[in-house]
């Protein structure tokens, strides 16, 4: 008899639907902050996390690896993974760090796309939240079967 826990793992349509919807989430996220770069930085800036020379330069370069894991998500690019679930754990820090501190900023993670709504931070992390369950799924799926993610 077939387990559940290895008909989720096992099937690759279940795998390779995560992957395509992570990686299209991280690439439509990074191209719409590198549309607008400035934007982005008065975005990041409102979180006073960073001095002001490095605004631009960070607004630039997120996106551009956001870009590059989401597309390297599609195109089974070894490391890709990883660097998503390493932003997601940046961005939950972030996020925490605004919802803990009170701020009434815009998350910034969809730029043009999110509603400028306030308390749209705690949405932001749940989101956040559910994005890194499915690259744990991506994870547990690559070590049960290590062709999902891999060539």
């Amino acid at each position: 008899m077939i387990s559940l826990r290895s008909l989720f793992f096992h099937s690759p349509r279940i795998c390779r639907l995560v992957r395509i919807l992570l990686g299209a989430i991280f690439i439509l996220a990074g191209g719409l902050k590198l549309v607008d770069p400035r934007a982005f930085a008065r975005t990041i800036s409102a979180y006073g996390l960073l001095p002001e020379e490095l605004l631009v330069p960070a607004a630039i370069a997120l996106p551009a690896v956001e870009l590059l894991a989401g597309t390297g998500l599609l195109f089974k690019v070894r490391g890709s993974l990883t660097t998503v679930c390493g932003l997601l754990t940046c961005f939950l820090f972030v996020l925490g760090y605004a919802i803990w501190k009170n701020l009434d900023v815009d998350c910034g993670c969809f730029s043009q796309l999110e509603i400028h709504a306030r308390n749209t931070l705690v949405l932001a992390f749940l989101r956040d939240l559910c994005l890194m369950a499915a690259s744990f799924y991506l994870m547990a799926g690559s070590r049960v079967n290590p062709k999902s993610l891999s060539r």
